[in-house]
C-alpha cells in the first residue's frame, strides 16, 4: 500500500470555495423562506441559521474524527466551505445591533442569550447524534478509532522544508 500524500493547496482551496458558495446560497435562501414567514421583525433567520450551522458543525466534526465518511476534502468543503458562509458571527451580531437600534433591549437579549445557550446545545446535540449514528452504523465504534498517519511534507511553498503534516488515510478523495 503506498502512503497517501496531502491535499494539494488547490484542491483544499477549490474544496472551500465550492463548500463556501453552496453555504451562501443556502443561507440565502433560508433566510429569505424565513422572512416571508416569520417576517423581519426579530432575527428569526439569523437565530436557526446559527443554530442548526452550530449543530451540523459539532455532528460532522464528530462523524469526520470518527469514521471514513467524512475525509479532509469533504471536511474542508462542509466544515469551512459551508458552514464558514452559512454562519457568521457578524450576522449574529448584527441581528442584536438592529433590534439595539430599535430600543428593544429585552427582544436584543433574548436573542443573544437564546443564540449563545441555543448554539451550545445544538452543538452538543449534535456530538450526542453523532455519536448515536456512529454506534448504530459502527458496531465496533468504540474499538474502531479513525486511522492517521503524520508524514513529512518536503514541498511547502516552494521550499524545500521538512514539516509534519496531518493526513486522514481513509479520504478516497486523495489525488495520488
Amino acid at each position: 500500500m503506498s502512503h497517501p500524500k496531502t491535499l494539494s493547496l488547490r484542491r483544499r482551496i477549490l474544496a472551500v470555495l465550492a463548500g463556501g458558495f453552496c453555504g451562501t446560497l443556502a443561507r440565502y435562501l433560508l433566510s429569505q423562506f424565513v422572512q416571508s414567514h416569520l417576517g423581519k421583525g426579530w432575527p428569526y433567520d439569523i437565530l436557526l441559521i446559527n443554530i442548526t450551522g452550530a449543530f451540523l458543525l459539532s455532528f460532522i466534526t464528530s462523524l469526520a474524527d470518527a469514521t471514513v465518511l467524512i475525509g479532509p476534502t469533504r471536511r474542508l468543503f462542509l466544515n469551512v466551505g459551508f458552514l464558514g458562509a452559512y454562519t457568521t458571527f457578524s450576522s449574529l451580531a448584527l441581528g442584536a445591533d438592529q433590534l439595539l437600534l430599535r430600543s428593544a433591549l429585552l427582544p436584543a437579549f433574548l436573542y443573544l442569550f437564546l443564540s449563545i445557550a441555543g448554539g451550545g446545545c445544538a452543538v452538543l446535540l449534535g456530538d450526542w447524534q453523532a455519536q448515536w449514528l456512529l454506534a448504530r452504523m459502527l458496531p465496533t465504534y468504540a474499538v474502531r478509532r479513525r486511522k492517521s498517519v503524520t508524514l513529512p511534507v518536503l514541498h511547502v511553498m516552494g521550499e524545500e522544508k521538512e514539516k509534519l503534516e496531518h493526513v486522514d488515510i481513509q479520504d478516497d478523495m486523495l489525488s495520488t
